[in-house]
């Protein structure tokens, strides 16, 4: 396990520097403060920021508590939401009148986050967060570092800010941060703004240690999929990703978002299947959200590809389904010592709820997973429509799992 897993700490390394130095990378990911789309001399003043009181009378607590669990408002919140870099829109210093669409077929999906950009057009970022507190989405923003003081000003009254997107792509050296440097604007972010939690998004697993202590919040993206031929098991190198991040966070005491994969990584988008099993395999490693990147980036629309649109729209049904099972049952990890083979187990209410993932594209896997707890009763498919036919016999669930599949069980106790 230790020489596979350092194969692919230095195989990520490797190839996400290629990828930086060659431009590769989607546009959010180049610092906004740099970017050719953002024009500072057209960017509208903030002379109307007294106007956000009237948006809503509501105060809004983001913090963290003891569990890693997020808070709003002193409630648990599992941020399920999705990326839109809002800056690639060609209105982006006017009305940004495709963001606002697009937050509406997002809104419809059911998400309740949205990580777009901010810091544009004041007057229609306050239409767009209006539209997403009224139909109680949160909003994680990304904006201009340069102006992030200005801006976190201005916004820090509306009800519908989750927190402030400090630093993308943290841990990547070719964009030059520093640990003391992050720590300096989530000093300033907080002193603006203490009432909401901060975010930093990092890539490389053998980095993002460094980082993670610089704001109260780390994303982990995860993009396994793409057209090269030498990695032959994508979601497998998935899941030991988001497995090195979560235990990163647990050492640190720090909440891991997932950022997965719904685009195409070197022209591959992943399959709806494959969607699905690494939104699973996440659930397995405890993240405390996901956010799939992305909804809308220069040259890419979700919305287009009807499979993975679809799939999504019925993970967010799924992960209603499963939320009050995420935010307040007791997670375990199941140890099966079976490549390929991922699971976990939930105690909640007096049921055992158990994920299993084969990660293999290929072959099915014939499993035999110990469940721990004195489980009683027949096993019930959480999913109906969904891989199934597993059953518990002598403290064990016993069937076969198809490539790339996820199941999803309930037992009573």
């Amino acid at each position: 396990m230790n020489k596979f897993w350092k194969s692919l700490v230095l195989s990520a390394t490797i190839m996400t520097m290629v990828i930086v130095c060659n431009s590769l990378i989607p546009q959010r990911v180049i610092p906004l403060f740099v970017s050719e789309n953002l024009d500072i001399d057209k960017v509208k003043t903030f002379v109307n920021k007294d106007s956000i009181a009237s948006a809503s009378s509501s105060s809004v607590n983001s913090s963290v508590r003891g569990d890693r669990t997020i808070l709003v408002n002193g409630q648990p919140f599992f941020p399920f939401g999705i990326y839109h870099d809002s800056i690639d829109s060609p209105d982006w210093s006017t009305t940004n009148a495709k963001r606002l669409n697009d937050l509406k077929q997002i809104v419809a999906a059911g998400f309740n986050t949205i990580h777009p950009q901010i810091g544009g057009n004041f007057d229609a970022d306050i239409t767009f967060l209006d539209e997403a507190n009224r139909n109680g989405v949160y909003v994680l923003p990304n904006f201009s570092y340069a102006r992030r003081l200005e801006i976190v000003d201005s916004y820090k009254s509306h009800p519908a800010i989750l927190g402030w997107n400090i630093a993308d792509d943290v841990d990547v050296p070719a964009n030059g941060f520093s640990v003391g440097g992050i720590l300096d604007w989530k000093s300033n972010v907080k002193s603006t703004d203490p009432s909401r939690i901060t975010f930093v998004s990092s890539v490389l697993p053998g980095r993002m240690e460094s980082f993670i202590n610089t704001a109260d919040v780390m994303g982990f993206q995860s993009y396994r999929i793409d057209n090269d031929p030498a990695v032959l098991k994508p979601l497998r190198e998935n899941y030991y990703f988001l497995y090195a991040a979560t235990e990163a966070g647990t050492r640190n005491n720090k909440p891991i978002i997932a950022s997965l994969q719904a685009f195409p990584w070197a022209n591959q988008p992943p399959t709806s299947k494959q969607l699905r099993n690494m939104t699973y395999g996440a659930l397995i490693n405890d993240v405390k959200g996901i956010l799939y990147y992305s909804y809308f980036y220069k040259g890419w629309e979700l919305s287009q590809n009807s499979d993975l649109w679809n799939e999504l729209k019925s993970l967010v049904s799924e992960f209603k389904r499963l939320e009050p099972v995420l935010l307040e049952g007791n997670w375990k990890r199941l140890n099966i010592g079976i490549d390929d083979l991922f699971a976990a187990e939930w105690t909640y209410q007096g049921s055992v709820y158990v994920v299993a993932i084969n990660t293999s594209p290929t072959n099915a896997i014939e499993a035999s997973i110990p469940i721990p707890e004195p489980v009683t009763g027949s096993v019930e498919t959480v999913f109906s429509n969904r891989p199934s036919g597993m059953s518990f016999n002598e403290g064990k669930l016993i069937g076969s799992i198809g490539s790339e599949d996820v199941h999803v069980y309930r037992l009573s106790l």
